[in-house]
């Protein structure tokens, strides 16, 4: 049994009502999956550890995405939500090529990403 970095981990977060908050330093997974019939995920990267490429997966009903990210970091939006829109505020990719990869499907709830 290998043990993997949390950086190359996929982190799972599931409940029936409710999302994801995250906030503060620390390392951000690689790869994080949010499922839930109700509730978003607002996550503030700011602070956080990010891999080069990082990837959040939201999949509910109703919820959308709120994320706040570095300045020098690449926003990619994908998914689909029936009804909700998508804002990313306007960046300035730095020399690290950071990315982050959000993927909303839901039927109400969009994607709005910050820069701080």
């Amino acid at each position: 049994m290998t043990n993997t970095p949390s950086s190359q981990r996929t982190d799972w977060h599931i409940s029936l009502i409710g999302g994801l908050k995250r906030r503060g330093p620390g390392r951000m997974p690689a790869d994080t999956v949010v499922l839930t019939p109700v509730g978003g995920a607002d996550l503030d990267l700011s602070d956080a550890e990010i891999a080069p490429v990082t990837s959040v997966t939201k999949i509910s009903i109703a919820g959308g995405v709120r994320l706040r990210v570095p300045a020098d970091v690449t926003v990619e939006v994908e998914g689909f939500s029936l009804i909700g829109g998508r804002h990313v505020e306007p960046g300035t990719p730095g020399p690290s090529g950071r990315v982050i990869r959000v993927r909303n499907y839901s039927v109400f709830g969009g994607v709005s990403v910050t820069r701080g």
